[in-house]
This record gives structure tokens, sequence and C-alpha cells, in this order.
């Protein structure tokens, strides 16, 4: 029983000088975000000390690791309460959790909450020395304070806020209306399929209009895919800013060519019933690191 006991004693040894021990302790839970909550309180604290730190000069002082803390959204909860009760900010909320607009916020939802607030480098970029020194000279940042995400292989930028254009598409000023003159026939989310009549997740918005109706592209961008797919039939992918894309699908006809540079308001194509449709119609979606988001439009 002895040896058994000096094994397991061995073996836990073992882990934690190999740093195995930060695996094992994963996310803290936050249970609610009443004030009373210890964990809210320590979330709290560590936030507001590393962002003292960040803005500090003195490069003797060290950040409290990067770690994360876990929150299910309630039904009662929005996206600025939440910001608001964690100490949080618009920019590290959503760079974190890649939120493309306070919307995207649902009931259920796991929200992942760091303790200290600044904004994920956008582009995936591996963990070494000299993509680091890129980055502090690109940001101006102190290299002792940058912190790197080996699971999200992303570099965290403590006391960094978003940029202007990527505050534009969080709001909804990004992305224009693909179409002059249009309705909605089917919106982003859970639905009943109309060929299957099940309850499904469309990733995108069904936009009906007269076949031939002309197509704008929804942002600057270039054009990375032109051609049929799937259900989609003929579509046109054009690759944006900050790992955004947009999808265009059911197309009658095409306006560009793949590699070409496109303007937003710019005519790419035609709208048709190409593809899995049930009328001419304008499948349109929008997608942020591979994640499908919910389109939203304002005007200026």
């Amino acid at each position: 029983m002895s040896k058994t006991v000096d094994f397991l004693k061995w073996t836990l040894f073992l882990c934690c000088s190999s740093g195995f021990s930060s695996l094992l302790s994963g996310p803290i839970s936050l249970a609610n975000l009443e004030y009373s909550n210890p964990s809210l309180k320590k979330l709290r604290s560590e936030i507001k000390e590393n962002l003292r730190i960040s803005k500090s000069g003195a490069r003797r002082e060290e950040l409290i690791p990067l770690k994360y803390y876990q929150y299910k959204v309630r039904k009662e909860d929005n996206f600025f309460k939440i910001m608001a009760r964690t100490g949080m900010d618009l920019e590290t909320l959503s760079s974190v959790n890649e939120l493309s607009s306070p919307h995207d916020l649902s009931s259920g939802m796991v929200l992942e909450i760091p303790n200290m607030r600044g904004t994920f480098h956008p582009e995936e970029t591996p963990g070494d020395e000299k993509t680091k020194l890129t980055l502090v000279e690109k940001y101006n940042i102190d290299p002792n304070k940058l912190q790197y995400d080996s699971e999200r292989e992303k570099w965290f930028l403590p006391g960094i806020s978003m940029g202007k254009s990527e505050k534009s598409f969080f709001y909804g000023f990004g992305f224009q209306f693909p179409l002059t003159e249009a309705r909605i026939s089917s919106g982003f989310g859970k639905r009943l399929d109309p060929f299957t009549k099940k309850d499904t997740f469309h990733g995108g918005i069904d936009l009906a209009a007269e076949q031939g109706s002309d197509v704008f592209a929804s942002m600057d961008g270039e054009v990375i895919f032109k051609g049929k797919q799937g259900g989609y039939g003929n579509l046109i992918i054009i690759k944006h800013s900050l790992g955004y894309e947009t999808r265009y699908g059911h197309l009658f006809d095409f306006n560009t060519n793949i590699g070409q540079k496109v303007k937003k308001g710019q005519k790419i194509g035609e709208v048709g019933q190409t593809g899995r449709a049930t009328g001419p119609h304008l499948h349109f979606e929008i997608r942020r690191n591979s994640k499908r988001e919910r389109p939203i439009f304002r005007s200026h």
C-alpha cells in the first residue's frame, strides 16, 4: 500500500514540475454576477491590478498570468450588464469571445472572461520570440507584458484597445446591405428547413428578390472563391480584414473574378436560385475566423 502511495506522490510531483498543474486547474466558473460572489471579487481585483501594471512604465512589475473565468449567460443578461459587473470592457469581451456585435449574446452561451483587459492580435501567429518582437514594435508594448495563448495560437495584448475599424464592425457599421430592395425571407439561427421540415441552424440570412437583381459587395475585400459549391449553388466568397469573410449564394450570374479587389457597394453578381433554393433569393453570410456571425446592418 505504501509503495502505491509513494508512486502516486511521485507522479503528482512530476506533473507539477512539468507544468501540467496549470492544465488541471482550467477556467474558473462564475456561478453568478452578484458583487458578493468571491470569484467575481477576485476577477475584478485581478483585472484592476493587471490594468494598473499594463499602464505602468515600471518594467520590473509582472502581470498576474493570463487565466479565464467562465460565465453562462442568463436570459435576463445583456452584453453591457456583463461588461459592467465583471469590470471588463467592450474590446476584451468581444475579442476573447469573437463576438461580432452585442446581439451575438444568447441565453446559455458560455463566455470566457480573462483576468486582464486587452485584445487578441486578430491573426493566428506562432508563439516564438521573433513574432513577439514584431508585435512589440507594431503595438508599442512592453515585451514583458505580452501574453501568448497556446490554445488559441494568438498573442494577447494587455491594455491595447480595439481599433477604429474593428469597433465599426462590432457596432454594425462595417457591412452594407448587399441588395437595393429585398425582404428577409429566412433569418439567422434556428429555423424549419424548407426541404426536410426539420429544425436546423441557418448560418446566414435569405433575402428574397427578383431574379437578376444586382448583388453588391457588403465590404471592401478580395474575392477568394467563385463557382459552384453544394447547396449554395453559384457562390462568391469575399475575404475582408480582421478575419471576416462574406458569402453570397444561389447567384444567377457572376460579375467578378478570383483574386479581384472589390469595394463596398460594387456589383459582384446577380440574384438567382441555383443550388438548394425554393425560389430566387440571395443567401448572405458573414463569418469571422470561420465562425458564422449574425449579420447586423446600421447606417452611419
